[in-house]
């Protein structure tokens, strides 16, 4: 019982994400589930791509993050 309630927490938390992600762009999403700390599987999961396209994703993110201290 205690693993379907956690499924449909699950489920439910997934929506929620969906929801409120829905009306930005792709790297924005990425980029708030990242700082949430959810692995880029999970990113890939909720957002509806593949771990490889978030983890380029992420590291032009960073990239990107890093040449804006350096200046």
């Amino acid at each position: 019982m205690a693993e379907e309630t956690r499924t449909e927490l699950e489920k439910s938390l997934r929506a929620l994400l969906l929801v409120s992600l829905e009306p930005l762009k792709q790297k924005q999403q990425i980029v708030i589930l990242d700082k949430a700390g959810f692995r880029p599987s999970e990113i890939a999961a909720v957002i509806g791509s593949t771990p490889n396209t978030v983890n380029v994703r992420l590291s032009e993110i960073r990239k990107h993050a890093r040449k804006g201290k350096s200046n």
